[in-house]
């Protein structure tokens, strides 16, 4: 992906940023919680740092 952030990818990320959020809030097991809050965290962080956007696994 050579970096740059097609519009799709920054759906896919704010969507999967706020489920992960929404099922965070949703829990009440302690460590599912913070798992999904890592989550979003990453996704989070993917959507402000496009750089840090891992290419896509060849198969």
């Amino acid at each position: 992906m050579s970096g740059n952030m097609h519009g799709r990818d920054l759906e896919y990320y704010e969507r999967r940023e706020r489920q992960e959020r929404e099922r965070a809030a949703r829990t009440d097991d302690m460590i599912a919680k913070r798992l999904h809050l890592e989550m979003a965290e990453r996704y989070s962080n993917l959507l402000q740092n496009p750089a840090a956007n891992p290419p896509a696994a060849q198969a």
